[in-house]
C-alpha cells in the first residue's frame, strides 16, 4: 500500500491547506499573469454569474456538424488557450464604455451593436444584485467556432492563444456564428464579416478603459 493511501482524511484536508497557502504566498511574475489556482478561482466565478444570466449555455452548439471540423482535427487536438477576459458583474455600472471603445478600436466607429463584448441588463432584479454586467468571449479551449470554420478562417494567436477570425479569409458562411453556445460571435453588416474578441493582441483596450475595473485580463505565465 502507498504512503499517500495511509493518509487520513484530516492529513488529506491540511496538506491541500498547505498547497494553497503557498500559492498565495507566491506572487504572480507580472500584473497580467497569476497561478493556475488563482486563475480557475477567477473562471469559477465567470462561469457561475455567467450560467445565471444566460440558458443552456453549457449545451451543445446549435448548429454544429461534427463532420464540419477546421483541418480536420478533434476538439482535443486543439492547443488551449492561455489568456482570458473576466468579468465582475459586481463591478459592473451598466456604462457601456466597454463596447464603445471595442467597436472603436477596431472598426474606427462608436456603434456598440457591433463590439466584440456586451453589456447585458437586468431591470426586473431577477438575478440577485444583479443589473448588470458584461458578457465576453471566453476563448473555448474546445472551441466550437474554430473547428466549424470550414474555410480555415479561425486562427490562434501566437501570443495569447486567442481564437480570432480573420477577415481576409472570413467568407460570411456563420458556421462559427451558429456553433458558438455563448453568441459571442458578431455579425459586421457594414464589413459583411464575422468577428469575434481577439483579446487586442494582448492588451484589451476594454479592460485598460473600464471606468469601474470590472474587467480583468488573465493570462498564464
Amino acid at each position: 500500500m502507498s504512503e499517500n493511501s495511509t493518509k487520513t482524511l484530516p492529513e488529506t484536508v491540511e496538506a491541500s491547506l498547505a498547497d494553497e497557502q503557498r500559492d498565495m504566498e507566491q506572487p504572480p511574475e507580472d500584473k497580467h499573469c497569476i497561478s493556475r489556482r488563482r486563475m480557475l478561482g477567477f473562471l469559477g466565478i465567470q462561469v457561475a454569474t455567467g450560467a445565471l444570466a444566460a440558458s443552456g449555455v453549457m449545451a451543445a452548439p446549435r448548429n454544429f456538424s461534427p463532420d464540419c471540423t477546421n483541418r480536420g482535427i478533434t476538439p482535443d487536438q486543439l492547443p488551449n488557450s492561455r489568456a482570458w477576459l473576466v468579468t465582475n458583474p459586481d463591478n459592473c455600472v451598466g456604462c457601456r464604455t466597454c463596447e464603445i471603445v471595442c467597436s472603436l478600436s477596431h472598426d474606427d466607429i462608436c456603434q456598440p451593436n457591433i463590439a466584440r463584448i456586451r453589456t447585458k441588463y437586468d431591470p426586473l432584479h431577477s438575478l440577485r444584485r444583479l443589473v448588470a454586467m458584461p458578457f465576453e468571449c471566453k476563448q473555448c479551449n474546445m472551441a466550437d467556432c474554430y473547428l466549424a470554420c470550414e474555410y480555415d478562417a479561425l486562427v490562434l494567436d501566437k501570443e495569447t492563444g486567442a481564437r480570432i477570425i480573420d477577415p481576409d479569409k472570413c467568407q460570411t458562411c456563420g458556421e462559427c456564428f451558429e456553433a458558438c453556445p455563448w453568441n459571442m460571435v458578431v455579425y459586421n453588416e457594414v464589413k459583411d464579416v464575422y468577428t469575434k474578441c481577439d483579446l487586442c493582441g494582448g492588451d484589451p483596450q476594454c479592460v485598460k478603459y473600464c471606468p469601474a475595473e470590472a474587467i480583468k485580463f488573465i493570462q498564464l505565465g
